[in-house]
């Protein structure tokens, strides 16, 4: 029987997937219309070119906007450069355009606005902003954001551009802005006015230049890849053909556009207690087939596509000749995925001598003890390893996602032996889940090694499978889903009473976090013992408070 290629898997796995979402799902429809997942490539529309504005003569003086961010009380302030802004700001200066980038939360660490019960904006107040922008004479101004719940601010200061000056071009990108396109324009108005232009969907670095050029003649091309906007007082939303398939002809990341020195001071980076002092984040790849249904990211890019690793290797060398960075943390969703390529990948970085770790999970059933062994030779000092749940059952039918928990224990005591720390990370609280699996999972975890563990309750993230089935039959509203804290059970996706299932959690890591501690308190103190006095600088909120319970329980990271 013949092997099925990649393209062909990919279109297997959509088709699982298919089947699980609602008719009218905007997830279903966007996933139908771009050239990655649909299931007939439709033909490229011609260049439908109209005149917006007077023209400007030039190439627009372009702002990337990174806004504040919704944090809960007691959260870590992980501060992180925006990758994929200076990802975009990269791109368009080698094609020769000045673009200047704005990380609010860097530049407002110590700012936090309380908007709710245990909940805070934290960055660059409105005030600053408002000022920035009148200082700045920007013709377009770029939003994006990492997470759903950070929305409104994204709105707000989008909003705070049009106040100060009208004129400017507002656009946004981004995952929730690529799927939900049409849903983002209609709620971006404000007493009738809309305050955001257009929605550029997808990879911005192949689609922002393009736009900007023609926005230099005042036009914009109606049938643009990815474009999305307002024609004659109606929304249109343009399907994605393009994507990157070429990673190593990107330039690297323009962190010289932020203030590094800032990430550096702050020193709380993806993984936040880090071995280094000067910590960068990097991709080696982007995106994931796997296609768990609590995942949003796998449907924003779904085909798994890799850089080289001369090209992998060149950036890291690149942030140690610049910056002096004394580790790396690669935040890749699949790291592990190619397993003959991240060997080489390991090999060339041993002369390199930088610590690193995975913040994001690392796919389990990728790694053996070969694998390890050069990772730890490389400089592997922290893992994340994404169990998700302890319970078999649980992860075929809720979570789909293949996890071999026969291979855990052997190879948890491998890295175990090898002095490698340990984070693991599960989600429990998903429909159907029942109070026995959730249980059963628990006391497959409480017989593993981890130096430390978050548990998530499970939240229903805008652009995942779990997310339009619990919008559609009426567990959730999509403006619920955007105030979402995967410590509590907010928003009603398990038959368990909220409740029961936080005491279930609360009871587990209470247990777990105890014995991390009497069963290696060296390791503890090795992973801790300098980051104890920061801590009340670096959680949101109450800080004492929340400083005795984390260092009490054995800080989860």
């Amino acid at each position: 029987m013949p092997e099925t290629t990649p393209d062909q898997d990919l279109r297997v796995k959509q088709n699982k997937l298919d089947a699980q979402l609602p008719q009218d799902s905007p997830l279903r429809l966007y996933l139908a219309e771009k050239d990655e997942t649909a299931r007939v490539r439709k033909p490229r529309p011609e260049s439908r070119i109209v005149q917006v504005r007077e023209p400007l003569g030039r190439i627009p003086r372009t702002l990337l906007v990174m806004p504040p961010m919704c944090m809960y009380e007691g959260a870590v302030k992980r501060v992180v450069p925006p990758i994929g802004l200076c990802y975009i700001a990269g791109a368009l200066e080698k094609e020769g355009i000045d673009v200047s980038v704005l990380d609010c939360i860097v530049e407002g660490i110590d700012e936090e606005v309380p908007v709710g019960k245990g909940v805070w904006n934290m960055g660059m107040s409105e005030e600053r902003f408002r000022a920035y922008i009148a200082e700045n004479e920007f013709d377009v101004v770029g939003f994006t954001m990492i997470y759903s719940s950070d929305l409104q601010n994204l709105y707000r200061y989008a909003q705070l551009v049009k106040e100060v000056r009208p004129e400017t071009t507002v656009i946004a990108g981004g995952l929730h802005a690529s799927i939900y396109a049409r849903r983002f324009l209609q709620d971006a108005v404000a007493d009738d006015v809309p305050f955001i232009d257009y929605v550029l969907r997808g990879e911005g670095e192949i689609r922002l230049g393009d736009f900007l050029r023609n926005l230099a003649d005042g036009r914009v091309d109606l049938s643009a890849d990815g474009l999305a906007g307002r024609h004659e007082g109606k929304v249109f939303a343009n399907p994605q053909f393009a994507r990157v398939t070429d990673l190593d002809a990107l330039p690297f990341p323009a962190y010289h556009k932020v203030p590094v020195e800032k990430y550096f001071a702050h020193n709380v980076p993806f993984s936040p207690y880090p071995r280094g002092k000067r910590v960068l984040p990097l991709y080696t790849s982007r995106g994931c087939p796997v296609g768990c249904t609590f995942c949003a990211s796998t449907n924003f890019s779904k085909q798994y596509i890799a850089r080289s690793v001369d090209n992998v290797i060149a950036e890291i060398q690149h942030y140690k000749d610049a910056f002096g960075v004394d580790e790396v943390q690669f935040a890749d969703d699949n790291l592990t995925f190619e397993r003959k390529r991240a060997t080489e990948l390991f090999e060339k970085m041993v002369p390199l001598g930088l610590p690193w770790c995975t913040p994001n999970g690392i796919m389990v059933n990728t790694l053996s003890a070969p694998l390890v062994d050069r990772m730890v030779e490389s400089g592997l000092y922290q893992i994340t390893l994404s169990l998700d749940s302890g319970n078999a059952e649980t992860l075929k039918e809720q979570h789909r996602k293949p996890v071999d928990l026969t291979k855990v224990p052997d190879l948890m005591a491998y890295l175990y032996d090898l002095g490698v720390l340990m984070h693991g990370t599960l989600v429990v609280g998903m429909p159907g889940e029942t109070e026995a699996q959730i249980k059963d999972g628990f006391a497959f975890v409480e017989q593993l090694p981890f130096h430390s563990i978050n548990v998530f309750i499970a939240a229903a993230i805008p652009g995942s499978e779990l997310f339009e089935q619990a919008v559609s039959n009426g567990a959730i509203t999509y403006e619920g889903a955007l105030h979402i804290d995967t410590a509590r059970s907010t928003l009603r996706l398990s038959n368990i009473a909220a409740e029961r299932l936080e005491e279930l959690v609360s009871g587990f890591l209470e247990r777990y976090n105890r014995a991390i501690y009497q069963r290696d308190p060296e390791a503890w103190e090795r992973k801790y013992r300098d980051h104890k006095d920061r801590m009340s600088r670096i959680c949101v909120g109450s800080a004492s408070a929340i400083t005795s319970t984390i260092i009490s329980a054995g800080a989860t990271g």
